[in-house]
């Protein structure tokens, strides 16, 4: 009888701080911004994202060139040609970039291109190539003595 007593006591604490916890998560989640997904649909969030890792990438920084090659009367593909140096891992910037758009389901294929060892990266969205990103094996500078 006595342990049913202690029981009784502490209810009404656990009650006030379970209501206490609910207020807390209440706040927590009225404070927490919305999240807005980014629209790829339009090919400018998809060249700025492009742009932006390719920026955010040490050894490339603003090192590229940017074209676009008119497909149809209403669609442009952007091509962005990347000089990279031989020791530049090309694989593991293409997985770095699959992982960040794979979220939005969209498909980021690769080719290697041999003997140069260059790499295609396509940005496919719906069936259609959007961007291509070249990654291109450049010769290391050799100092003349």
């Amino acid at each position: 009888m006595l342990t049913n007593f202690k029981v009784l006591k502490r209810r009404p604490l656990i009650t006030i701080l379970l209501a206490l916890s609910c207020t807390v998560s209440v706040v927590i989640l009225a404070a927490t911004p919305a999240y807005k997904s980014v629209n790829f649909n339009t090919s400018d969030n998809l060249d700025s994202l492009i742009i932006h890792t390719l920026e955010n990438e040490p050894s490339i920084g603003s090192n590229f060139r940017i074209s676009k090659i008119k497909v149809d009367s209403t669609f442009s593909r952007t091509i962005f040609r990347v000089p990279v140096h031989p020791t530049f891992s090309k694989t593991m910037f293409h997985y770095d970039f699959h992982k960040s758009l794979s979220k939005q389901s969209i498909a980021v294929p690769a080719k290697v291109v041999f003997p140069e060892r260059d790499m295609n990266i396509y940005i496919y969205d719906e069936g259609t190539i959007k961007s291509i990103i070249r990654l291109i094996t450049t010769e290391p500078k050799t100092e003349v003595e």
